[in-house]
């Protein structure tokens, strides 16, 4: 115990000093104070010709102020959308499914390759819901036949696809049940089909299938204007509140608390441009000043669809600006 109570203050004071020592400071604000200095000047004599700019630029020569003030907008803040050339395998509880860049009509081809190379023999096709099923087949002498169905749709991001498997064992009588019988099967052949996609190469190839869309289309979407701006989602609802979780976590925000019994979370957000001075101002509690709080929303609406609010906390008034960059940033980081 001795031990304990002496090392907290020491390691605060090595944590002091190496602040206070030169060689670590952050130079990449440094261009922030840059000032124009003056221009060089040669001795009497030497020719400037070398020294002039080549590439000057002209100046404006019939210039009208506008009326009234404007504030330019701040760029928006890069976000990785999901997708960026990978094939991801998701999980919610005991659901699996694929998760890759594409249209389903460009992935739709990719998996039937898949199948006849699995030896897996087409039952059924239904090229407007995007289904393939397999005929029955049995695995092994003793064991109970298996059939599997594959289900295309869009992703949530514009541009990507979802594949859900539906596994079902037993006899050929029986219906496709709800999910998988079997959810240790269906993630074998989440795992087999999701490597076989990765390491396939897209051939640009578009199925019959493609015809269902036109263009591209996701499942996220923002919309309504100035304080009524939000993010409309069409998920389930378990999904759809697991994913805005994950989504505010990437995205940067600290999740505070959370109601999943009135859809709220309660946040904390610091803005990456206000994140100076490294993890060692954030570990002595620099950046309270310009830290923001939120309240996020998710209402549904409907079966499957959800709206998604944002607000400062304590009933303070949240900018549009500032609504329209956190709402897109979120929307970036929703699968």
């Amino acid at each position: 115990m001795r031990f304990s109570t002496v090392r907290y203050p020491l390691v605060i004071v090595s944590l002091l000093a190496l602040s206070a020592c030169g060689t670590f400071r952050d130079r990449s604000h440094d261009y922030r104070r840059a000032q124009l200095s003056e221009a060089l000047v040669l001795p009497a004599g030497v020719s400037s010709a070398s020294l002039d700019d080549r590439y000057v630029v002209p100046g404006i020569r019939d210039h009208q102020a506008l009326p009234g003030e404007f504030e330019a907008p701040r760029p928006e803040q890069l976000t990785k959308n999901v997708g960026t050339a990978e094939v991801k395998i998701q999980r919610l509880d005991n659901e699996h499914w694929i998760l890759l860049d594409g249209e389903p009509g460009q992935v739709w081809p990719r998996v039937r390759v898949f199948l006849d190379r699995a030896g897996l023999v087409l039952a059924n096709l239904d090229n407007e819901q995007g289904i393939l099923e397999t005929q029955w087949r049995v695995v092994e002498e003793g064991a109970p036949q298996e059939r599997f169905r594959f289900r295309l749709e869009h992703g949530v991001q514009t541009g990507t696809s979802e594949v859900h498997i539906l596994v079902q064992q037993g006899s050929v009588q029986q219906p496709w049940p709800g999910q998988s019988t079997d959810p240790q099967r269906e993630g074998q052949m989440a795992r087999v089909l999701a490597q076989f996609l990765a390491d396939s190469e897209s051939q640009g190839s578009v199925s019959i299938l493609a015809k269902r869309g036109g263009k591209s289309k996701g499942k996220i979407f923002i919309e309504g204007e100035g304080e009524e701006r939000y993010l409309r989602l069409f998920l389930p609802y378990q999904r759809a509140w697991a994913a805005l979780g994950l989504a505010l976590n990437k995205a940067g925000f600290e999740i505070e608390d959370e109601a999943p019994a009135v859809n709220k979370y309660w946040l904390s957000y610091v803005a990456p441009e206000d994140r100076e001075g490294g993890w060692l101002s954030g570990f002595f509690g620099a950046n309270k000043a310009k830290r923001s709080r939120y309240v996020v929303e998710m209402k549904p609406v409907a079966e499957g669809e959800s709206v998604i609010l944002l607000n400062y906390q304590k009933g303070r008034r949240l900018g549009n600006e500032e609504r329209e960059v956190l709402l897109k940033r979120i929307m970036g980081y929703l699968h």
